[in-house]
């Protein structure tokens, strides 16, 4: 059985061990794009905890946001900081959910 191939594109080929051209970051945010990002995910965790006041989750993002202030690669923050912030109010409702059927 003969296999058929396409020719392998070098001047668009990755160097070994690098990534993909589409997939990398073209450069770090710039701040209108990190202050976007703290907007969504502002947003996102309204939409995930209706129940908690809007003061706590900014509290809470911002919190998570300055845990990775220092990160080398500022294109993940947003992500981290959004799981972050999420684990952080779900233990806040699993202490409470605790302490409410202890009582």
């Amino acid at each position: 059985m003969k296999v058929n191939s396409l020719p392998v594109l070098t001047s668009r080929a990755a160097p070994p061990g690098s990534h993909c051209p589409d997939t990398r970051p073209a450069g770090p945010p710039t701040p209108a794009a990190e202050r976007r990002a703290r907007q969504d995910i502002q947003t996102r965790l309204e939409r995930r905890f209706p129940d908690v006041p809007a003061e706590t989750l900014a509290t809470t993002a911002a919190e998570a946001f300055a845990y990775f202030a220092d990160a080398r690669v500022r294109h993940y923050v947003p992500v981290l900081a959004f799981k972050r912030a999420s684990r952080q109010l779900s233990a806040g409702f699993r202490t409470r959910a605790d302490a409410g059927g202890a009582a």
